[in-house]
């Protein structure tokens, strides 16, 4: 689907982003396989270069290594988050309020599987300009706490940002972190960037001036 120049890819509860760029294409997550064929079809229109991934979770990293594999396009992930994406399971992860609960039921299996092993060539750091040899605008931004590798990435004025923030019912707190300390943080971070636009790896993107936009940094 095309949001007013955004590629964005549903995958049943998760999105995937495409940025286009000059020289090629960032895929920003790649969803489960279960959804491998739908979001392959999608892809067709695009030349992937560059895999970004927000963090390490299985509904983000699912099918990293084929997509890798299948466009020989690099792979971009915190390297905090490496051994979290070979076991989901290996940090103690809180669920915040009921919609946490219900969320982390949900995921309890998915997390206990295992994604295919990929390679990753670019290990981000905050600030990191990933977008340069593409043509692309886009920085890696540091928004640890959901996990501790979490990333979001800055394109203009438009900030994908994993599950640095969630819009389930409405944009709020992630209702899973490994530290709601940091997730706070970032919030915060988030906030002070102001951009323009915010999608989510769960839920409909918001916009600055909304109410849903405000709401997001109220807690």
């Amino acid at each position: 689907m095309n949001l007013n120049g955004v590629n964005m890819i549903t995958c049943g509860m998760d999105n995937c982003y495409v940025i286009r760029g000059e020289a090629g294409d960032i895929l920003i997550d790649t969803g489960t396989p279960d959804y491998r064929d739908e979001i392959e079809t999608w892809l067709q229109n695009y030349n992937i270069k560059l895999i970004a991934l927000t963090h390490g979770h299985n509904d983000h990293i699912g099918n990293a290594a084929y997509f890798s594999k299948l466009y020989g396009a690099d792979i971009a992930m915190c390297a905090y988050d490496m051994k979290l994406s070979e076991n989901n399971l290996i940090h103690k992860i809180y669920s915040i309020g009921a919609v946490g609960r219900a969320v982390s039921a949900v995921s309890k299996k998915l997390m206990s599987e295992k994604a295919e092993p990929f390679n990753v060539s670019i290990f981000l750091e905050d600030g990191m300009d990933i977008g340069t040899n593409l043509g692309i605008d886009c920085k890696a931004v540091q928004l640890d706490g959901h996990t501790r590798g979490s990333f979001g990435f800055l394109c203009g004025g438009d900030f994908y940002i994993g599950d640095a923030a969630m819009n389930f019912m409405q944009p709020s707190f992630p209702v899973m972190c490994e530290s709601p300390k940091a997730a706070r943080t970032s919030l915060e971070k988030i906030k002070s960037l102001s951009p323009e636009r915010i999608f989510f790896g769960h839920g409909k993107s918001i916009e600055s001036g909304t109410k849903e936009y405000r709401r997001m940094f109220i807690r």
